[in-house]
């Protein structure tokens, strides 16, 4: 089913990039996917759940690839930087949903279906808050009044870059972008630490959009790094017998390596976590570190 899914995404993406959003009929779709106009409501109920769809799809990758940079151990603040800056564009450049912003109509992507449109604007935030975040965790607090400010910058130039040469993207591309981009955010941030000045943005004020329940993949990362701690010293601090140790240790080792990738295997973890927690003393921080590692996307 999910190919089924992507497969209509991308002809979705083709045609609207070539004839606008509101010139592509739903059939018209289903035909560039392959499929019967009948086949195309299995998957969407419209037409309009699909820029949704992918920026749901964007946001979960994100998500996942942001956690899994923040669980790995003695980062520094410019690994942490590039390494956030490489997964966002690589992101962008293979969803492509930005790139259906060089349309005609330029309101394509605000919904009549007030719901679609309440969601598209959640999902868009938390793509913004997320890049506000990594801000304030590599400058510091002195940088917040700021920081939306440098995410509207930075996120301008992202997508105007993406949008006209996204088919030139690829890693050496990224790699000379997001060298820019760490240029482009020290000069900022040294700037505006450096001004005595009020923010210059009306976002910068809080309310610009409605502040939710939002996940936190950066604390996430770092909780998990710091379970993942507790449950090594628990090993080595324990009274059990050398080979108990040396056998707990070698599923640990197993568990770390899964726990740090961006789509850990479901059933590998339960495995690993169910001959743990024979152990009394391993159980509370495997069931914290459990908890952690489900609010992330997992592969079966």
């Amino acid at each position: 089913m999910e190919s089924k899914k992507n497969d209509i995404l991308q002809a979705a993406i083709r045609l609207f990039s070539r004839k606008g959003y509101s010139s592509t009929s739903v059939e018209e779709i289903a035909k560039e996917s392959g499929m019967a106009k009948a086949s195309f409501y299995k998957y969407f109920q419209g037409k309009e759940e699909l820029p949704l769809e992918m920026c749901i799809i964007l946001e979960n990758n994100i998500e996942q690839d942001i956690r899994a940079l923040y669980s790995k151990p003695n980062l520094s603040k410019h690994d942490k930087l590039h390494g956030f800056i490489v997964l966002y564009l690589k992101n962008l450049v293979e969803n492509k949903v930005y790139l259906m912003m060089d349309l005609p109509e330029p309101s394509m992507l605000i919904f009549q279906n007030e719901q679609l449109n309440y969601a598209f604007e959640n999902h868009e935030y938390k793509l913004y808050k997320w890049v506000r975040d990594c801000l304030i965790d590599i400058f510091g607090p002195s940088i917040e009044d700021h920081a939306w400010d440098m995410t509207f910058v930075l996120k301008s130039i992202v997508f105007e870059y993406i949008r006209f040469f996204a088919d030139r993207m690829n890693d050496e591309t990224i790699e000379h972008l997001t060298q820019f981009i760490i240029f482009l955010s020290s000069s900022l941030a040294t700037s505006l630490n450096n001004a005595d000045s009020a923010p210059h943005l009306f976002w910068s004020k809080q309310g610009w959009l409605p502040e939710s329940a939002l996940s936190n993949p950066f604390d996430q990362g770092r909780q998990i790094n710091s379970l993942l701690h507790s449950l090594e010293d628990s090993i080595l601090l324990s009274s059990w017998s050398s080979e108990e140790k040396q056998e707990c240790q070698q599923i640990y080792a197993h568990l770390k390596e899964e726990a740090l990738k961006s789509n850990p295997q479901k059933g590998l973890l339960k495995a690993l976590f169910a001959y743990l927690e024979q152990y009394k003393e391993l159980q509370k921080v495997c069931r914290l570190l459990k908890n952690l590692l489900d609010h992330a996307p997992i592969s079966e």
